[in-house]
Order: structure tokens, then sequence, then C-alpha cells
């Protein structure tokens, strides 16, 4: 859909919202990789009965999550003139791409903080639920249709339509910081005779 969105607003948009994804994706790789490495090592533990140390590895994997989310951010920053020099792109499709990977800086935070705890705490808890019903409401209630009306019915700017395309991991983390908070992934998963 969001590509529908994109595609709606010229060829230029297009080309840089896809070189900004492509870029955006290498980046946010390293998020995957935490999170299903912290839901392994929640899961053993939560599996072996520690609840204690199951707690603390969560919280240790988050506070990993917003440094890393923050230390990927900088260097998506820091390589945005490399992707720069090295594409083809017209002037306007070039400036587009310049605001699109600074915009992707912030997103790097949501991304691996909701990757850590979406993909990984809370599945290892069985509480996968979440996960699927955090991103359905974000995507079909709030980004899809707000980027839709903005891109077909207000006529916004590319960069404006962009930003809040890309806003969906940051409005998951309130919700899914209280959900972590709660501790409700905290789960004796062990099966006692």
């Amino acid at each position: 859909m969001y590509s529908v969105i994109m595609g709606h607003l010229g060829s230029d948009a297009v080309a840089a919202n896809s070189i900004a994804n492509i870029v955006k994706n290498l980046i946010a790789s390293l998020a995957l990789g935490i999170g299903n490495g912290g839901s392994i090592l929640v899961g053993n533990e939560l599996g072996a009965g520690r609840l204690v140390q199951a707690r603390r590895y969560g919280g240790k994997l988050c506070r990993i999550s917003v440094i890393s989310g923050i230390a990927s951010g900088i260097v998506l920053l820091l390589v945005s003139p490399l992707v720069l020099a090295v594409t083809d792109l017209t002037p306007e499709a070039a400036e587009y791409l310049k605001w699109m990977l600074v915009m992707c800086s912030y997103y790097m935070v949501g991304k691996y903080v909701n990757g850590t705890t979406i993909a990984g705490i809370f599945c290892a808890g069985g509480d996968s639920r979440f996960g699927f019903l955090c991103d359905a409401v974000t995507l079909w209630c709030f980004t899809v249709p707000v980027g839709f009306l903005m891109a077909f019915v207000w006529k916004c700017p590319v960069l404006l339509v962009y930003f809040v395309i890309n806003l969906d991991e940051i409005v998951k983390l309130p919700a899914v910081y209280r959900r972590y908070r709660r501790y409700l992934w905290l789960k004796d998963l062990t099966v006692r005779n």
C-alpha cells in the first residue's frame, strides 16, 4: 500500500522512495537479529522457569535496542552522502532522497525497539497476538488511511506523505512500552507435573 501511495506522487517520488527503503532495510536488518537472538535468550530463561533472569535479559535487550537504533540512525545519516553520490537521479528525486534518508534515521529507533520487543521478547513469552494487533491497527487504522488521504485527497507534498507513512514504528512505541512494562510476556512456560 505504501508503494501505491508513493506511486501516485510521481516518478521522482517513486525512485527516491525505492532507494530510501533499500538503505533503510539494509541498516534495519540488524534489528531482526537482535529481536531473534533476544527471543532465544528470553525464551530459554522462561522455559527454564527463571523469570527474574528473563526479566533482566528483557531489560538489557531493550537498552541494547535503543542504543542500536540510535547508532543505526547515525550510520544512516553518515552514509547518506555516499548514497546520494552513487545514485543517478533527477535533481528533484535527489532532493527527495536526501530528506527521506534523514526521515529514515528517526525510524531506526522505533524499528529496533519494536523489533526487539514485539518480535523477540513478547514472542518468547507467547505474546505474539499483541504484535499482530499492534501492526494491524497501526497500518490499517493510521498510516495507510492517513497516507492515502494525504496523497490522493489533500494532495500533500511528497516529503510530508513520506514522513507520515514512516511513522508506523513511532506510533507503536507507547503501546509497546506499556505492554512491556506490564510484564504480561513474563510467564513461566514450563509444564509442571
